[in-house]
């Protein structure tokens, strides 16, 4: 076996010592042959593939017939074809390698100077009937958190905009210091209704195809994660509105928002020309609110109703103009008043988490505990109506309008009951 192994070794080594001393022999005695032979081995031989970009012949009315490029960045190919000014393949090659990272940084650069701008006055004008307050908000959310996260992210595009980024923009959220702590979960959601909006609208403008929010889900938000708010007994208010206060403005405030449900944003732009008469009942009209649902007709007390006519005449308010122009902060002290008149101290206010805001959640307490109904929450309060609370109380119609004043007349009972009738 040794022997085989060495016999089949030699002839190995005299088959390696023919080639060399044959190559050796060609290449001193005929040079020219082997200088042909490798030119037309370099003419035949397919060309190198082209990383990142390819070269398209393209027709100029200008300069006749031009190779344009086309590049492939993070594997997507740019839409955009670059002209290389001219019709030779290798000077287009060499121009092509030369100014590549130009040509797509610039492009690049172009497009971020349009997202952002598009981004940074989107919410500057008012979008699809929400509010002035949710305006501001959204408008803040937009320039102050999300541009500077997408610049973080260094993105140059909404394509480049998916459902890994906007969950990482949530994550971002929630780490946010908000009042020394980090930013709630419900407070986030929040956050994202405003990025929603304009992915709805650029949608509809067909700048992206495809909507990413719809693949992102809201946080989960635990009962401890909610922002609690008490309100008074039932019982607590009875007679309070019934009796002359200093301030009127107050009176009012608090008296619409205890009688009526009304959020804070749409008491602050309530104005006399919202106010229709329907079959003898006053009605508040929203046309502009939080939600699509809060779009909606909401029963008004007729005692009330005379005070806002008497606010109106007394300070010479335009009917087309809201009927309070104050700051967030006069709800603040719209309920301190309330508070002193029902000898209720700052620190019982602190621990029960009584805030202006709870009239609402007083009124809906009421109104559940006295029977009105549950479609009452739906149709009044602003909160999701289904389809058929919505056709019931169509206030278009004679049978729809018939339903919602009978409803209102029960609910003015209830108030005069509980809200504007002096304690025994």
């Amino acid at each position: 076996m040794s022997r085989l192994s060495e016999t089949i070794s030699q002839i190995k080594e005299k088959q390696n010592e023919d080639f060399a001393s044959m190559r050796l022999f060609i290449t001193t005695n005929f040079p020219n042959t082997i200088k042909a032979l490798t030119k037309i081995d370099n003419e035949n031989l397919r060309p190198k593939r082209r990383k990142g970009y390819n070269l398209l012949v393209r027709e100029s009315k200008t300069y006749g017939q031009r190779l344009f490029a086309r590049f492939t960045h993070n594997g997507k190919k740019i839409p955009t074809k670059f002209n290389t000014y001219t019709d030779n393949e290798k000077e287009a090659d060499l121009y092509v390698k030369i100014n590549k990272d130009r040509l797509i940084e610039g492009y690049y650069s172009r497009k971020e100077g349009r997202i952002y701008k598009m981004l940074e006055s989107f919410f500057e004008t008012n979008q699809d009937n929400i509010s002035e307050r949710v305006r501001k908000e959204y408008d803040n959310v937009i320039k102050k958190k999300f541009i500077p996260f997408l610049k973080q992210e260094k993105i140059k595009e909404f394509g480049q905009i998916n459902k890994k980024i906007l969950i990482k923009f949530q994550d971002t959220l929630l780490k946010t210091i908000v009042k020394n702590r980090p930013m709630q979960p419900q407070s986030v959601n929040n956050n994202m209704k405003a990025v929603r909006k304009v992915f709805e609208k650029i949608v509809r403008q067909g700048i992206i195809e495809q909507n990413p929010c719809y693949f992102v889900r809201g946080l989960p938000v635990n009962e401890k994660n909610r922002k609690i708010r008490g309100c008074y007994d039932l019982e607590k208010i009875k007679g309070v509105f019934c009796r002359k206060w200093k301030d009127e403005l107050l009176y009012l405030l608090c008296s619409l928002i205890y009688t009526t449900g009304m959020r804070n944003g749409e008491i602050k732009r309530i104005k006399l020309n919202d106010i229709q008469l329907i079959n003898g009942c006053y009605f508040v009209k929203i046309e502009i609110s939080k939600t699509e649902n809060g779009i909606r007709m909401i029963p008004l007390h007729k005692s009330l109703y005379e005070k806002l006519k008497m606010w109106v005449r007394k300070n010479k308010i335009d009917s087309e103009k809201p009927l309070f122009d104050i700051h967030e902060t006069k709800f603040n002290h719209a309920n301190k008043e309330l508070a002193r008149r029902l000898k209720v101290s700052d620190e019982e206010l602190e621990r029960e988490k009584i805030v202006f805001y709870s009239g609402r959640h007083y009124w809906k307490t009421l109104m559940s505990a006295e029977g009105l109904g549950e479609d009452i929450e739906e149709i009044w309060m602003g909160h999701k109506v289904s389809g058929n609370v919505a056709k019931l109380y169509n206030h278009r119609d004679k049978q729809g309008k018939n339903r919602m004043v009978k409803k209102a007349k029960q609910m003015f009972s209830i108030l005069d009951r509980f809200v504007f009738k002096t304690k025994p």
